[in-house]
This record gives structure tokens, C-alpha cells and sequence, in this order.
């Protein structure tokens, strides 16, 4: 149906109503409508918590792992809620950030060698990972930070990976341990947010 709004000067606005005059077709319209907007995707992420450590009040050393790849579809297709879940294989990544700001440069960083970094799952021997490495950031399996074709780390639900680092800051050497116990987080989104690549 095209309505027009007509006035003494001639025709001021057109507009086309295309609306189907049906009700159920109308009220099937408006459902899949909402179901659209409406439709969520969940995605699980499986990681071992991140292990932070202050070092000079100023800067902390932050040891996290970040999934090998990308998530696969643990849901069926049709389903409402899309479910993604990362892979059970991780990287990690080293990180002496400004304890305040937390991204980009460290302007507190004046000099840094990593002397060594490690990791041991259960009674198995450590895997060195580091040394010598002169940065404040260093990110596995990534061409930027590193060359070497490391192997990923395996996710052990219920489980923890050890770590060991040794670094100088500043003319300061730092040595810590310790654990990073198994994490698995989950949050829910728009599908059309994913979609568009959160």
C-alpha cells in the first residue's frame, strides 16, 4: 500500500507500508526478529590463572597462557546458544608491565634479561622455555617475539603447571616460583557481536 501525506504545497512525504496484513505472518516476523537480536553464543576459555608478582612497586611480572587455536563448536548447529570451547592446548605468554597503566611501553624499564623461564606439569621434567632474552614481553608461537617452533602446553582440567623464572630489572635480579592452577571462565555474547568478531 503506498501512502502519501499530501499539503497545499504538493506531496511532502512518501512512504511504502509493506508490513504483511496476516497476523501470523506479522507475530512469525517479530520472533525471528528477536531470536536473531536475541540469540546468544557462549564461549569457554580454558586457561591456567594467570601468576603476577610485584617487583618494584612500580612494575609487575605477569605469566599467562592464551589458547594454541581457535575455538571449536561444542553445540549443534541449529541450537539457540552456540557454544564455543577453546582447545585443551595453550601458549604462554611473559609480560613486565607498568603496574598502573598495564598495556603498551614500560617507561620504568631502563634494562632486562630474562636469564630463564620454565614450566612443569606433574612429575615431569621442567621444559625451558627463555634465556637471555633482553625484552619485557615475550608471546609463544608468535612470530614477533618468538622464531622457534615451541610445543604447545597441554590443559590438565583439575590440574596446575609450575613455573620458574629468573630475571634481572634494573640492575635487580628477581627469582620466583610457583603454581598456576587449571581455569576454565565462560561468558556469554550477542551472536551478531560475534559474528562480527569480538
Amino acid at each position: 500500500m503506498l501512502k502519501t501525506a499530501i499539503r497545499p504545497q504538493g506531496i511532502t512525504g512518501l512512504a511504502i507500508k509493506r508490513w504483511p496484513q496476516c497476523r501470523a505472518t506479522r507475530m512469525a516476523l517479530a520472533l525471528s526478529g528477536l531470536l536473531i537480536v536475541t540469540a546468544c553464543t557462549k564461549l569457554e576459555h580454558l586457561e591456567y590463572a594467570p601468576f603476577v608478582r610485584d617487583l618494584d612497586g612500580l612494575s609487575e611480572l605477569v605469566i599467562s597462557t592464551y589458547p594454541a587455536d581457535y575455538p571449536e563448536r561444542s553445540s549443534d548447529k541449529g541450537d539457540a546458544v552456540q557454544k564455543y570451547r577453546t582447545t585443551g592446548q595453550l601458549y604462554f605468554q611473559v609480560h613486565i608491565r607498568d603496574k598502573k597503566t598495564q598495556f603498551g611501553p614500560n617507561s620504568h624499564i631502563h634494562s632486562i634479561n630474562i636469564h630463564r623461564f620454565s614450566y612443569r606439569i606433574g612429575d615431569a621434567p621442567p621444559v625451558d622455555l627463555l634465556s637471555g632474552y633482553e625484552d619485557n614481553f615475550w608471546m609463544q608461537d608468535n612470530p614477533r617475539y618468538e622464531q622457534r617452533d615451541l610445543p604447545a602446553v597441554p590443559y590438565v582440567p583439575d590440574g596446575k603447571v609450575s613455573v620458574e623464572i629468573s630475571f634481572t630489572l634494573n640492575g635487580k635480579k628477581f627469582e620466583f616460583e610457583g603454581d598456576m592452577p587449571a581455569n576454565e571462565t565462560s561468558r556469554v555474547y550477542p551472536t551478531v557481536v560475534v559474528n562480527q568478531g569480538v
